[in-house]
């Protein structure tokens, strides 16, 4: 099973390479450890959150899940056999009393053979920008399996946070912040006085630790304006993700402040930038098409967008179907199946692993039983090389095309001076 986990690992890899535009891990080594550890993260993104961190992780994981994943039979099969322990929540027990004892006898039971365990401690994914209170399970299962050893394991839980540009979005960002891990024989004295105190209070420690490896905001407004904001200092001074997440984590501190102590300045600021955002989707534009840029280099681009375009046309066509099934499946089953749009990048990303194989076979033969095998051959190399460059062309072209709608639209010059006047009060820039 083990040379099973590895192929999977090595093929969800190269699939979360191509379904962020750019992901970047801040101190990768704190994933690169031995012995029993629970890695812990936030749960803004259902189970892609899973695999993004044990796709960076050395060790083989095993996963706490949704009880609700083991109810069918295959899913019953496929979840056990592909490591993960079912936990019963209060939300899914439909009044019945949860009896999780077996299952954190299975996950003691691993930790002590020295395995690793990732546990999502808020118990529900949320797909906001925002730390909720996290469950006593990480604590009580980490006690637990260090008490039974006499503080021999050496555990270590270690906390990720996970800082999705938009959870949603295919060619999306991922800035993974990794965390110092918290050792649990550091507590073994306060256990053994207060036992339940204890798991209480690790609890607690742990979510301080998680809370500065993620941007948390207080509420959908505040991080719908904060998103505004970032998408405008990006479109101004471009910085990479690491960058990025301290901007923003600095102008959101600020911005707290700033509503705190000078709530006038703050009510200003907020208006302004809500206008802001209305005119341009009355006009139709985006902010980057009112930022300024050097026209010259603009005009000099054009040429290579023209010579380009044939490669890039050939790239999107032949990748059309399997591309617009996943998100067309997604859309189906949120209206006729309800299901949570946290969901959307875990259906999107697990059809295109399925689907972008399926259909190069399929063309190929289409070309092999209309033309010849050898062009067949020829025409199946060029799939992935056409779609990764238009993949990464696509954007470039959006860019530009947004920034002639930019140039030849009349509210340009008043939308401009309108988006000056914000960045002239933002608390930093």
């Amino acid at each position: 099973m083990r040379f099973i986990y590895l192929i999977l690992k090595v093929i969800t890899k190269v699939a979360l390479w191509i379904y962020f535009s750019e992901t970047k891990v801040k101190h990768r080594a704190r994933l690169h450890f031995k012995g029993p550890a629970i890695v812990v993260s936030n749960h803004p993104n259902t189970l892609m959150d899973v695999l993004n961190v044990a796709a960076r992780a050395r060790e083989q994981f095993h996963f706490l899940a949704n009880a609700g994943l083991f109810k069918s039979k295959f899913g019953n099969w496929f979840f056990n056999t592909f490591y993960c322990i079912p936990i019963e929540r209060i939300l899914d027990a439909n009044g019945k009393p949860i009896n999780n004892a077996a299952n954190f006898a299975r996950a003691n039971q691993h930790l002590a053979q020295g395995g690793t365990l990732y546990i999502a401690p808020e118990g529900t994914s949320w797909m906001k920008r925002h730390l909720h209170p996290l469950k006593t399970g990480t604590a009580r299962i980490a006690f637990s399996a260090e008490s039974a050893h006499n503080y021999q394991l050496d555990l270590k839980i270690i906390p990720v946070g996970l800082n999705y540009s938009d959870p949603t979005v295919f060619r999306s960002q991922l800035f993974i912040y990794t965390g110092e891990p918290l050792y649990v024989r550091d507590f073994q004295a306060a256990y053994a006085q207060d036992p339940i105190g204890m798991v209480r209070e690790v609890t607690q420690i742990l979510e301080e630790h998680l809370r500065p490896l993620m941007l948390h905001t207080a509420d959908d407004a505040e991080d719908e304006r904060l998103h505004r904001l970032e998408t405008m200092l990006q479109n101004e001074k471009p910085l990479d993700l690491e960058g990025q997440f301290e901007r923003s984590k600095a102008l959101l501190e600020q911005l707290q402040q700033l509503q705190q102590k000078e709530p006038k300045r703050y009510a200003h600021l907020q208006e302004a930038i809500n206008d802001y955002y209305e005119k341009l989707d009355k006009c139709k534009l985006k902010d980057i098409a009112i930022t300024k840029y050097n026209i010259a280099l603009f005009w000099l681009s054009l040429p290579i967008h023209i010579i380009s375009a044939p490669f890039f046309l050939y790239g999107y066509i032949n990748h059309i179907l399997p591309a617009w099934i996943p998100p067309l499946v997604m859309r189906y089953m949120m209206r006729r199946a309800n299901l949570y749009i946290g969901y959307s990048s875990t259906v999107k990303f697990a059809l295109g692993v399925f689907l972008f194989p399926l259909f190069y076979w399929l063309q190929s033969e289409l070309v092999a039983f209309l033309c010849s095998e050898r062009l067949s051959w020829w025409y199946l190399l060029s799939l992935p090389i056409a779609g990764l460059f238009t993949l990464y062309y696509q954007p470039i072209v959006g860019r530009w095309l947004a920034r002639f709608r930019g140039m030849i639209h009349p509210q340009t010059r008043t939308l401009r001076t309108q988006r000056m006047h914000i960045m002239q009060h933002l608390p930093i820039i």
